[in-house]
């Protein structure tokens, strides 16, 4: 596990070595940029809180990608599950339970079981009529956008106003806020820290969790060794629905506070990179995560500060993608670990 970490680290370096790089090229000083990107999204307690609540969803929607491409599954659905989790949420805050004090578990709750259904629908499509989850994926986000455009405009639109600028406000009691009059989101955190010790615990520790593996591995071989795969499959998009519907409840709850389409802003297909680049790593899916959401938060302080263009954030988030892979492809991480491990002696 340390040598993966390792590994992961000397990969960070490169990769924002290669950022700096292209910086130069373009003729922008990269301390500045880097500068500006820490102050716009660490400089405040309230930049602080916006940070780590959009890594803690970016997390969430890479720790489910983590367990269905253990699985060797392409849970391209993973935006319509957390579409899903959103609906699910603002089923909760329209009823009466929604004005309790414990609400917001229970949004948490319906927004994981939502997911959790949209996952089964994959895994149903493609081992009982064999759609590969790619296209059973496209086709589920398909219709979960659709279907939130029509809630929103139709049965759950505002009073008098039929418009896709989203629900009703949620009522107080169903947000997930921070601790007291903090907007730091212990709450969510506290999600992703319990998913992520829960996935650790499942994929490491248990024959579930091996079995998971062993089917992403070989379909051939857990046949042979008479390990269901349809089976185990049905669990991986399962876990990976509600945790997925977990960070749509959250988007809806903590972020937004009503349901507004395209309230997934992304972060779904973005966990797909995320879980790509960790290689089913959870250690690298959240510092992966906070890289993101830091550019992202950021981002805003190169237009006022520097009068750069909106998409120069995501300029410099494309380039670090490339340089990772690139780097993992090349395997120069893998070299330089062994160059400081000579060096070092015995590494454990």
């Amino acid at each position: 596990m340390y040598k993966s970490l390792l590994q992961n680290f000397i990969t960070t370096i490169l990769a924002v070595f290669s950022v700096s790089l292209v910086l130069f090229i373009l003729q922008v000083s990269p301390l500045e940029i880097y500068n500006n990107l820490f102050d716009g999204s660490f400089g405040n307690l309230d930049k602080i809180s916006r940070t780590l609540l959009i890594a803690t969803v970016m997390a969430l929607a890479g720790f489910a990608l983590i367990i269905t491409f253990s699985a060797g599954l392409w849970n391209i659905g993973i935006e319509g599950q957390m579409l899903f989790g959103a609906i699910g949420a603002t089923f909760i805050a329209r009823t009466i339970l929604g004005e309790l004090f414990f609400a917001p578990v229970i949004i948490i709750i319906f927004g994981g079981i939502f997911g959790s259904l949209l996952g089964l629908l994959s895994a149903f499509l493609k081992i009982r009529f064999n759609v590969h989850e790619i296209f059973g994926g496209l086709g589920i986000n398909f219709v979960a956008s659709g279907l939130i455009v029509y809630l929103v405009i139709g049965p759950w639109k505002r009073e008098g106003i039929a418009s896709t600028g989203g629900t009703d406000l949620f009522p107080a009691a169903s947000w997930i806020n921070g601790f007291g009059e903090s907007n730091f989101p212990v709450y969510p955190i506290v999600i992703a820290i319990f998913i992520f010790l829960l996935l650790f615990t499942l994929l490491s520790r248990t024959s579930l969790g091996l079995r998971l593996i062993a089917t992403g591995a070989n379909t051939d071989a857990a046949d042979k060794f008479k390990i269901d795969a349809g089976k185990f499959i049905i669990y991986a998009f399962i876990f990976a629905g509600a945790i997925g519907g977990i960070a749509g409840s959250i988007q809806a709850s903590s972020i937004h506070h009503k349901l507004v389409p395209g309230i997934a802003g992304g972060y779904g297909f973005l966990g797909i990179l995320i879980a790509l680049i960790a290689g089913r790593n959870l250690f690298t899916v959240v510092i992966i995560s906070l890289v993101f959401a830091s550019i992202m938060v950021g981002g805003v302080q190169l237009q006022l500060r520097l009068g750069l263009d909106s998409s120069f954030p995501y300029i410099i988030e494309s380039v670090f993608v490339m340089a990772w892979l690139i780097i993992k492809a090349s395997k120069v991480d893998a070299k330089l670990l062994r160059f400081i491990i000579k060096k070092e002696g015995n590494f454990e």
